[in-house]
C-alpha cells in the first residue's frame, strides 16, 4: 500500500496486508523466543513490548554465555529446561479481527485481536510504524478478558482512534498523551489521587510495596517517571461508548538497599539472568530500570480509569 502526501485521511493499511505482517510476526516469534534472539525480535516488536523482551533475552542469553565460560551446565540446563526450544510452546493465533483506522500523516497503527493458545485472554496487537518505508513492529501486547474487552468504536467499518494532539482527547477522563504522567504520578504519591480505580496495578501494587518494605533486611526506593520518548508513544482507540481504549507505557526504577550485616546473594536472590543484565557488583544495592506497558479503559467525562492488563521488565541491573 502506498500513501502519498501527509494531509490525506486513508486507511492505515488494508486487511490484506495486516493479515501478513501477523503472520509474520508470529512466524519470527516462534523462531526468535526459543532462541534468546533478541536481535530477530526487533524486527518485529518495538516499544514498550520490544524493550521488555529484548532484554529478557540478551538476558537469558548472557547467563547462558557466562555458564558456558564458567563451565556450570547445571545454570544451563536449568535455563534450557525452563525457556528452550524443548520446553517452548509456539504461539497460535486464531479468531482474528483486524481494526483498521483512517488516518492522516505519522506515525500509523492497527490492531490485531485474537485468541492465544497461551493464554485465555484475548490478546490485542498494537502494531505501528512510522514511515511508508519501515516495517510494521508490535510496540503493544495487551491481554484482556474477553469480558473486559469493550466494544470500540467504528465509522464506516474503521477503527475510530483518538489523536494524541488537538482536542479530541479533551472530553476523556484523562487525555491519553496524559495518561502516563497520570499513573507515575498515582504511583509517587502513594496512591491518594483518585484518577485510577482499585485493582492489582494501583492500590494493590502499592500494597504489595508497603508490604516489601516491612522486611528489615532491606529496604526498597521507588522512582515513577512517564514514557516520553517517541519510541514509547501511547496509542488510544475510542470505544462504542464515548470513551476509549489507550495503551501507554511507564519507567520504573527500584533500588534495594541491603541493611548492615545482611548478605546481598541471600537477601535478594538474584537469579542468572539478573546476575547476566546486571552493570557493577551487588555489594549493598541492586538498582532495577523497568519498563511497564499498560492497557486502560478511560471513560468519557468523569470518572475513574480502570487499568485493564500490563506487562513490566526490566531492561537494565546496576549493583552498587
Amino acid at each position: 500500500m502506498t500513501v502519498h502526501g501527509e494531509e490525506a485521511i486513508v486507511p492505515a493499511t488494508d486487511t490484506e496486508e495486516a493479515e501478513e505482517v501477523l503472520r509474520h510476526y508470529v512466524e519470527v516469534y516462534n523462531e526468535a523466543k526459543p532462541a534468546n534472539d533478541s536481535e530477530l525480535n526487533a524486527t518485529v516488536e518495538s516499544g514498550g513490548l520490544g524493550a521488555i523482551n529484548g532484554a529478557v533475552l540478551d538476558a537469558r542469553a548472557g547467563a547462558i554465555a557466562d555458564a558456558e565460560e564458567q563451565g556450570d551446565q547445571q545454570i544451563i540446563d536449568q535455563i534450557n529446561e525452563a525457556y528452550g526450544p524443548d520446553s517452548f510452546t509456539p504461539l497460535e493465533l486464531d479468531d482474528v479481527r483486524y481494526h483498521i483506522p483512517e488516518q492522516a500523516g505519522w506515525p500509523k497503527f492497527f490492531v490485531a485481536e485474537a485468541r492465544s493458545n497461551l493464554t485465555e485472554n484475548r490478546w490485542l496487537l498494537v502494531f505501528t510504524r512510522d514511515s511508508i518505508d519501515e516495517d510494521w513492529r508490535a510496540s503493544y501486547l495487551g491481554q484482556v478478558p474477553a469480558a473486559q474487552l469493550p466494544e470500540l468504536a467504528e465509522e464506516d467499518g474503521a477503527l475510530v482512534d483518538v489523536p494524541l494532539t488537538g482536542t479530541d482527547g479533551d472530553d476523556l477522563a484523562v487525555p491519553p498523551a496524559e495518561l502516563s504522567a497520570a499513573y507515575a504520578e498515582y504511583l509517587s504519591a502513594g496512591g491518594v489521587d483518585p484518577t485510577f480505580t482499585a485493582g492489582p496495578y494501583t492500590t494493590d501494587a502499592l500494597a504489595s510495596r508497603e508490604e516489601a518494605n516491612n522486611n528489615a533486611a532491606f529496604r526498597t526506593d521507588y522512582i515513577d517517571e512517564p514514557a516520553e520518548d517517541p519510541e514509547y508513544a501511547p496509542v488510544a482507540i475510542r470505544t462504542a461508548d464515548g470513551g476509549a481504549l489507550v495503551f501507554f507505557t511507564t519507567l520504573h526504577n527500584s533500588k534495594q538497599t541491603v541493611a548492615e550485616g545482611e548478605n546481598p546473594a541471600e537477601v535478594l536472590r538474584l537469579d542468572p539472568a539478573s546476575l547476566a543484565l546486571m552493570e557493577g557488583e551487588a555489594r549493598r544495592a541492586v538498582t532495577w530500570q523497568r519498563v511497564a506497558y499498560q492497557v486502560a479503559y478511560v471513560p468519557a467525562g468523569e470518572g475513574q480509569v480502570e487499568i485493564l492488563g500490563q506487562s513490566r521488565g526490566a531492561t537494565s541491573v546496576t549493583g552498587e
